[in-house]
């Protein structure tokens, strides 16, 4: 079994029931292909050619995999300082794999558990490093210290206003079109037609309202954009809401996904903060962080970020905020 192994197979005729087609199969396959995000499919095709790899060195046939071998391989990878984390996720790929192919899955069996086991008591579950919510403080620090009179400045001002107001993640940000908000008296509502937490394409809407001040409005900060924007591009350019500029040129490029955080990143640093832990995740965590400060209700808070899982949610960002501000470590006079 080699590392190219096609993680869905499609039936092959021999195993179709009577009356079924390989049309009938090829869109099978294609339906099972669909079941999982696109960024899944590559993360689970790349966990499978690291452990193939490692069965071809050892002579192992991946599938099925022996549950010896997966134990031996996990243990290995522990020792040279693979994170508890990510052996977890090895699991599931190989899992989803051997599932796909109607076969049992090895990490199930009594040896790989107790071997799972002893190798988080051994290394740790040590919790990742999360991105640092943004206060409403650090905020205006930012935008103070942005040049708003040119193209890079007044998308930058709109990017990080909409976002930290939305609680929108920064692939939402950057997948956003102007079809996409409807402006409202009230202030914006935002359609985001395919989020992380909403795989079916069911589609989403959050709102946006007006800012109290001036400097920090986001319906605003936006309208000042699309205003510069369709200057540049035309009344109706399709496309992006947000696009690259070169020098002080608009285009019609859409922005990476990992543009956002470089540019709230170096914006943050620009305006003195240390930006080791910003990422474009800092905007929404800071937006629920900031909302729990300020006595916003939970179901109100998860209304905006659209959690699922409310337990996400009150121990990511709601009880570290409540630690803090009930701390008995402040009245011991130090």
């Amino acid at each position: 079994m080699t590392s190219t192994l096609t993680l869905t197979p499609t039936p092959t005729p021999s195993a179709l029931p009577t009356g079924l087609t390989v049309e009938d199969a090829v869109r099978i396959a294609a339906a099972l292909e669909a079941s999982h995000a696109e960024s899944t499919r590559i993360l689970y095709a790349h966990i499978w050619r690291v452990w193939a790899r490692w069965c071809t060195s050892r002579g192992i046939d991946p599938l099925p995999a022996n549950p010896a071998a997966l134990a031996a391989y996990l243990v290995e990878r522990a020792a040279d300082g693979t994170a508890v984390v990510t052996l977890n996720l090895a699991c599931t790929a190989i899992r989803h794999v051997h599932l796909q192919h109607g076969l049992p899955n090895p990490a199930e069996t009594a040896l790989v558990r107790q071997v799972r086991l002893g190798l988080r008591r051994t290394y740790g579950t040590a919790p990742q490093r999360q991105a640092r919510p943004l206060t409403v403080a650090e905020i205006r620090q930012i935008l103070e210290a942005i040049d708003r009179t040119v193209p890079n400045g007044v998308r930058d001002t709109a990017i990080i206003l909409l976002g930290y107001a939305s609680a929108m993640r920064g692939s939402e940000l950057a997948a956003r079109t102007p079809a996409d908000i409807d402006h409202q008296p009230a202030g914006l509502l935002v359609t985001i037609r395919h989020s992380k937490t909403d795989q079916e394409h069911r589609g989403q809407r959050v709102a946006v309202a007006h800012g109290s001040h001036a400097a920090t409005d986001p319906v605003a900060a936006l309208a000042t954009w699309t205003r510069l924007r369709r200057r540049q591009l035309g009344d109706d350019p399709g496309g992006a809401l947000f696009t690259r500029i070169w020098q002080s040129r608009i285009s019609d490029q859409p922005l990476g996904n990992h543009v956002v955080a470089r540019m709230l990143r170096h914006r943050a640093e620009q305006a003195g903060l240390d930006g080791t832990r910003i990422t474009a995740h800092s905007l929404r965590a800071g937006h629920a962080t900031s909302a729990a400060l300020a006595g916003v209700p939970l179901h109100r808070i998860a209304a905006q970020t659209r959690h699922k899982d409310l337990g996400v949610l009150l121990n990511r960002y709601i009880r570290p905020v409540e630690a803090l501000a009930t701390t008995s470590s402040r009245d011991l006079g130090l």
